[in-house]
């Protein structure tokens, strides 16, 4: 006959509260946790793309006129690459930035990767910077806030941003050295030799 074990009351009571304090852990909405992991947000079927910050969800709840915007400058880019075979474009896709900051990672809107630095496994969040990182600013974005943002993709080895402008139909172009506006044409010669993109075209339909 196999012995029983008989937790004593106090055992009993630090046991359930354990069981209690998980399961309330669990039940706090996610919009109001501070301890996502990235691993976690990855596992997660979220309706919106999302970022970790500090491991505090923000979802990018882009307007439809964004998303034209960012189906223009896809567009444009996936035309370039199918004759020019050097890199794969995304949109949305969901980047550990700081691959030892377990609550930290960055999902432009828009990004691209030149296909000696791609990874064999496409299907997971890259522990990586791409080397194009695109944003489309949004009525509710803090100018600075971007800003911060575009200083941490240059940082962790980001090549160029563009910041999408759309009440002023302009691109902000930054890299390490210099950060500028551009309203005629965007460039890119030493990601994307070649590739033109005229800035009105990005708004094209709006």
């Amino acid at each position: 006959m196999a012995n029983s074990i008989t937790l004593a009351p106090a055992e009993t009571t630090v046991s359930v509260q354990a069981e209690e304090a998980f399961i309330a852990e669990q039940e706090i909405p996610l919009e109001q946790r501070t301890d996502v992991t990235v691993d976690e947000l990855e596992k997660l079927s979220l309706p919106y793309p999302a970022e970790l910050y500090n491991g505090k969800v923000v979802f990018k709840k882009a307007t439809f006129a964004e998303g034209v915007i960012q189906v223009n400058i896809g567009q444009e880019i996936g035309n370039y690459l199918e004759s020019h075979q050097i890199g794969l474009v995304a949109a949305n896709a969901n980047f550990r930035l700081w691959p030892k900051r377990v609550r930290e990672s960055r999902a432009p809107d828009l990004s691209f990767i030149l296909q000696e630095r791609l990874p064999e496994n496409l299907y997971r969040y890259l522990p990586m910077a791409p080397d194009l990182a695109i944003e489309i600013l949004s009525p509710d974005d803090k100018f600075m806030q971007v800003m911060d943002k575009v200083d941490e993709y240059l940082l962790q080895g980001v090549k160029i941003v563009w910041i999408v402008i759309a009440s002023t139909r302009e691109v902000l172009f930054c890299t390490s050295q210099s950060k500028y506006i551009v309203r005629d044409k965007l460039t890119a010669p030493e990601l994307l030799p070649g590739f033109e993109l005229e800035v009105k075209d990005i708004f094209i339909g709006l």
